[in-house]
């Protein structure tokens, strides 16, 4: 062989030698970013990179692990089930990672109850990937405003990972159910602390402040967030509220009409627009931002009891005498779902009324998949429980599913 084609073939060797080792680091960076993106709750960008492992690497039940983990996040429930059968198929068998993604995805299908003793076992018994399973329950919990086992699984989290910020951003949340606003002020100011950069914590402990008169404070969290994302719609909508707090309503309104322009349907900000007119007395376009607000929540009692102050100021009494009943009754109402949320958040509720109660209140608040969970823990107590039959039939008609209503007409009893 001539020394020309021996120094062609050496070089060949060489490129091939970097392409592979390329490949490899590329893909080191593709597995790190993905375990990242899915910790960081990310699944669509952790499915990019996975899929790149995936054609690399396809019976690799690490990579098919987390593939699962991501579609499970996403709610992609087939193609999550699909990746654990392949692990399953691979590993002869399961292992204690396959089984507990399947009870983690039993848990996001509704199951939590279910699953959740045997979850607490692995994590009493210290396996690796606790964090995660109290992160799942918690959420759980959370999106069914069951607010004292969120407060439990968080609170076990934040233990396992004291610097860890997200858990004491959640719990602020799940504080804030249980009207503990101090507490919840402290985890937002807590999770800011270890992780500046935060901004849905950030923003929320801003609102916070706000709402405890703290303004001065909000006022500056607001400032660093409007110098940081000038064009958030959020962002503005916050700080609009926080120059009319302060007194001063010819900042406040440029902020609040660009924030409407792309959050038309805030209530918050609906609110702070009315009151931005009311403190202009011009009454009828105040009323014209309440009822939009009310529209979004008709169980917003500030909104309501403006509505009043306006309806009067516009000369409106009748329509002004009506809403004040209705604030009466809306308020004697939702200081009772209150109670209950508080008592079952200690003690999970065992009296079909009362969590009918909060089931109504959340659905006619807009917020139907947590009525209809509520609603359908009252059926499992009682399931000829005749308001929430009731209640569910015409909620399914109004949503045009006749089959479902008819399910639930079929418990009703005639009318005497």
């Amino acid at each position: 062989m001539s020394r020309f084609l021996v120094k062609v073939a050496a070089l060949g060797f060489v490129l091939l030698v970097c392409a592979v080792g390329g490949v490899a680091l590329y893909a080191r960076h593709c597995w790190t970013a993905a375990q990242k993106e899915v910790a960081e709750f990310q699944p669509e960008a952790a499915q990019k990179h996975l899929r790149l492992l995936l054609f690399l690497r396809p019976d690799h039940i690490p990579y098919l692990l987390l593939a699962a983990r991501a579609a499970r996040i996403n709610g992609e429930f087939d193609e999550a089930e699909r990746y654990l059968n392949k692990c399953l198929k691979l590993a002869k068998g399961s292992t204690e990672e396959i089984q507990v993604e399947f009870l983690l995805m039993r848990v996001q299908r509704g199951e939590e109850d279910v699953v959740s003793g045997e979850l607490l076992q692995y994590v009493y018994s210290g396996y690796p990937e606790s964090k995660l399973i109290l992160e799942t329950l918690a959420h759980a919990y959370i999106r069914n405003m069951r607010s004292g086992m969120a407060f439990t699984c968080l609170t076990m989290r934040i233990d396992l990972g004291p610097d860890d910020a997200q858990p004491y951003e959640w719990r602020g949340r799940v504080l804030e159910n249980l009207n503990d606003r101090r507490g919840a002020l402290a985890d937002y100011a807590k999770a800011v602390e270890l992780e500046p950069g935060r901004t849905t914590a950030r923003l929320r402990l801003a609102e916070l402040q706000m709402d405890t008169a703290q303004i001065e404070e909000a006022a500056k969290n607001l400032e660093l967030l409007a110098g940081q994302f000038p064009d958030r719609s959020d962002v503005k909508a916050r700080l609009g509220q926080c120059r009319l707090m302060q007194g001063n309503p010819d900042e406040a309104r440029p902020l609040l009409e660009a924030a409407v322009q792309e959050m038309p349907d805030d209530a918050i900000l609906l609110l702070t627009l009315s009151k931005l007119e009311m403190y202009d007395h011009n009454w009828s376009q105040a009323e014209h931002w309440l009822r939009h607000s009310l529209e979004i929540d008709p169980t917003d009692l500030e909104s309501r009891f403006n509505l009043v102050t306006c309806l009067e100021h516009a000369g409106k009494r009748q329509e002004a005498d009506a809403e004040r009943d209705r604030h009466q009754k809306d308020s004697k109402m939702l200081n009772r779902v209150s109670k209950i949320l508080q008592s079952d958040a200690e003690h999970p509720s065992r009296d079909p009324d009362a969590l009918y109660e909060v089931g109504s209140v959340f659905l006619n608040g807009g917020n139907a998949r947590v009525g209809l969970w509520w609603l359908n823990r009252a059926l499992q107590l009682n399931p000829n429980h005749q308001a929430t039959r009731k209640t569910l039939a015409e909620y399914y008609e109004s949503k045009g599913d006749k089959d479902l209503a008819a399910q639930h007409r079929r418990y009703l009893k005639p009318a005497k």
